[in-house]
């Protein structure tokens, strides 16, 4: 999906290294409720927990040296976890025509660090 504003929030986090991401690790228990109302609980951890962390305090950028795609792919269909992407163009700072941003499309939250 193109955006037509043709820039990203300017909250949107630009990922170079994991220290640019949130460093807890440990097991965290989520909830995920759905449009049509039902609710999923999910315990994530590790890599998972740290960009699903991300994702919830504000959109970020696709491209990354860190392969932030594959854990939106591990959260969108192994965890059922709703993120979308738009897309933009022009960046100015890397000078890539396109790129895109994730977002979470839905009520995501943290229920609680896992035992």
């Amino acid at each position: 999906m193109t955006n037509n504003s043709n820039k990203p929030p300017s909250n949107a986090l630009r990922v170079e290294a994991w220290r640019d991401l949130p460093g807890e690790k440990a097991p965290a228990h989520y909830e995920i409720t759905h449009e049509d109302g039902t609710k999923d609980r999910i315990t994530l951890a590790r890599g998972n927990r740290i960009i699903l962390d991300a994702l919830i305090a504000q959109p970020v950028f696709c491209a990354s040296p860190v392969r932030i795609s594959d854990r939106v792919c591990v959260l969108r269909h192994e965890y059922g976890v709703p993120i979308t992407k738009e897309m933009y163009d022009n960046d100015a700072d890397t000078d890539r025509a396109r790129f895109g941003v994730y977002f979470l499309d839905g009520d995501v939250r943290r229920i609680g660090e896992a035992a």
